[in-house]
């Protein structure tokens, strides 16, 4: 009987040794999810330190994570609420930082870094296998520059043993006419062999000129006196709300009849904007029309790689960035630029 109440008692203990121990892990995983630390062996990805992700989300055209921001998982990301299930302190995370041994980066999917001229590294971000940290090389791609002054031979010259590849002189001016420097200009940087030779359109919408005389005036100056020396592009120069119209339903209709100009008078146009001045004229930056053009945006970070593009106008992919305004070379005022296949 004695040896019969022992056993009882030891089969007793185990009993509550056990539960105990299958509460405690049920505590834990819901601590953990709490905290925003990966515990559904569902879910597959890289963990990093002692963040991980609950779930993917969309936000401005990035994938991100769903991850705990309070715990510091986001770092110089993008936070936008309202996208991911959990407490209030699970946010979606888009592009934040990161650094690997061959640099400073930010996470985002392969297929987005590959077209921004980047190379995704794994390993060093929180998410699904395709979110990687894109690390951009200042060594690749294009350098060339932007003016809106007469050009000489001895400074085109030196522009191309600088390295620039590419030049876009002013072809016309904010204030209504033809920049008559804009062909000597062109024929000075095509005998001093920069390769590619652009211009752009500075448009006068406030002027009496409608936007389809601007683009006619400035095709027929061109073709009329360096046909041979132009490259065959405009870029339309969008910025400026203090030159545009008094609504955005104007701004836009203005603009559109200018971009339909291109095809008018068979001109190979492009854009050049930012996000914050292409919303500010349109109203809004989502407003897209003409976005098959090519991109050419303003972002004055000195940092020549497309890195930090965030997509506006339908826009996914830039094809050129400015990078550095209101800078010297070889003595003479110009805006730097970026390509990565100009």
């Amino acid at each position: 009987m004695c040896c019969q109440r022992l056993l009882f008692v030891v089969l007793v203990i185990q009993f509550i040794t056990r539960a105990v121990a299958i509460i405690q892990n049920d505590l834990d995983d819901v601590r953990g999810f709490k905290a925003g630390i990966l515990t559904n062996s569902n879910i597959t990805g890289v963990k990093v330190g002692s963040c991980s992700y609950s779930a993917t989300c969309t936000a401005s055209g990035y994938t991100g994570v769903c991850v705990n921001t309070a715990a510091g998982c986001c770092p110089s990301g993008t936070v936008t609420s309202n996208l991911c299930p959990g407490s209030s302190t699970i946010k979606c995370c888009t592009q934040p930082a990161c650094q690997t041994p061959s640099g400073a980066g930010k996470c985002m999917q392969t297929s987005v870094c590959s077209s921004k001229g980047g190379r995704a590294i794994a390993g060093y971000c929180v998410g699904p296998s395709n979110l990687q940290c894109c690390v951009q090389s200042t060594a690749a791609g294009q350098r060339g520059v932007d003016i809106s002054v007469a050009l000489t031979a001895s400074v085109a010259s030196c522009m191309r043993s600088s390295g620039t590849s590419f030049i876009v002189p002013r072809g016309f001016r904010s204030s209504g006419s033809v920049d008559t420097h804009v062909c000597n200009s062109i024929k000075i940087a095509s005998s001093a062999g920069i390769p590619v030779r652009d211009t752009y359109l500075f448009p006068c919408p406030r002027c009496k000129k409608s936007a389809d005389t601007q683009m006619k005036e400035l095709a027929a100056y061109l073709r009329a006196n360096c046909n041979g020396q132009w490259s065959g592009r405009v870029w339309l120069d969008i910025e400026g709300t203090q030159y545009w119209l008094g609504s955005s339903a104007a701004n836009q209709a203005w603009y559109k009849q200018l971009k339909n100009a291109c095809a008018t008078y068979s001109v190979s146009c492009g854009v050049y904007s930012s996000k914050v001045q292409w919303q500010a004229i349109f109203g809004s930056s989502t407003f897209s029309y003409g976005s098959e053009l090519p991109l050419w945006y303003a972002h004055y970070d000195n940092n020549p790689s497309f890195s930090d593009f965030s997509p506006f106008g339908g826009w996914t992919t830039p094809r050129i960035k400015q990078f550095h305004g209101d800078t010297t070379l070889c003595g003479v005022g110009v805006d730097s630029n970026f390509a990565l296949r100009y």
